[in-house]
């Protein structure tokens, strides 16, 4: 391949817009960790593209990508030409997109969900689908003002979790309240409960908002018909609020915490 102007290159471009990630229903994951994440879960690409500058032929994902359509070998110049990394990746994979998922499709009442309202940063977005992978939720809801989960930024900052939790999208507090089964366990900036004081081990959906407006725009309809807690990680005197990645993180892991103390049957 030596043309920016390759049909295969321009439908790459293309993903990066959400209306086509849509309407296709493909992501592009960046890098060999994401790629080969995918590989380890038995997800093949629609396309491979592999930087023939930089990558030997007996490769991983090369070797296991053999006789794949869509594969195609191009020089760093055109590999950053079609990433959207500072420093092109040796290696971008085209999949297909997981799911959809819906709440008939996952665990349901869940021990734990995730739910984000207004978390608008993709890479926010993937960083919490990968501690949810790694902390044990059984899913993420992505709800109002919440990033595609399939954004490239969102992909690469998941590490390959993209591929092993349930995302569910479109999920507004009224979706939310025609199920039953658990409590809503809300994140809020000041005035709710230490985690420690909560108990996380019941099934519990963990509501994070935006940095700036939290939980505020979608409070109201959580709590028509769903039983909320609210909760409040202690920070030292004159600390900003946390990240909301940091705090779903925090929250995660002391619902760990709480379950390894739990006597066993």
């Amino acid at each position: 391949m030596t043309s920016h102007r390759n049909p295969a290159l321009q439908h790459v471009r293309r993903l990066q817009q959400k209306r086509t990630r849509r309407e296709e229903r493909l992501l592009v994951a960046e890098g060999e960790d994401v790629v080969q994440s995918a590989l380890d879960r038995g997800i093949a690409p629609v396309m491979l593209l592999v930087d023939e500058e930089r990558t030997p032929a007996d490769d991983p994902r090369v070797v296991a990508t053999t006789g794949l359509a869509e594969r195609y070998a191009l020089s760093t110049r055109l590999m950053g030409g079609v990433s959207t990394l500072a420093q092109p990746p040796r290696i971008i994979g085209v999949f297909a997109q997981p799911g959809p998922h819906h709440f008939r499709t996952v665990a349901m009442p869940p021990a734990l969900g995730v739910y984000l309202a207004g978390v608008a940063d993709p890479g926010n977005v993937g960083t919490l689908i990968r501690t949810c992978a790694a902390l044990g939720a059984d899913w993420l809801a992505l709800g109002p003002g919440s990033a595609d989960a399939a954004h490239p930024r969102a992909v690469r900052a998941a590490m390959g979790a993209t591929f092993a939790l349930p995302v569910l999208e479109g999920v507004s507090p009224a979706d939310l309240a025609t199920r039953q089964g658990f409590r809503v366990v809300a994140a809020v900036a000041h005035g709710g409960a230490a985690p420690w004081d909560v108990d996380l081990t019941v099934p519990t959906v963990l509501a994070l908002g935006a940095e700036r407006a939290g939980l505020d725009p979608v409070m109201d309809a959580l709590r028509e018909s769903l039983e909320v807690v609210e909760v409040t990680i202690p920070q030292g005197e004159g600390a900003e609020s946390l990240n909301v990645a940091a705090a779903g993180a925090a929250l995660l892991a002391e619902r760990v915490r709480q379950s390894s103390r739990m006597p066993r049957s």
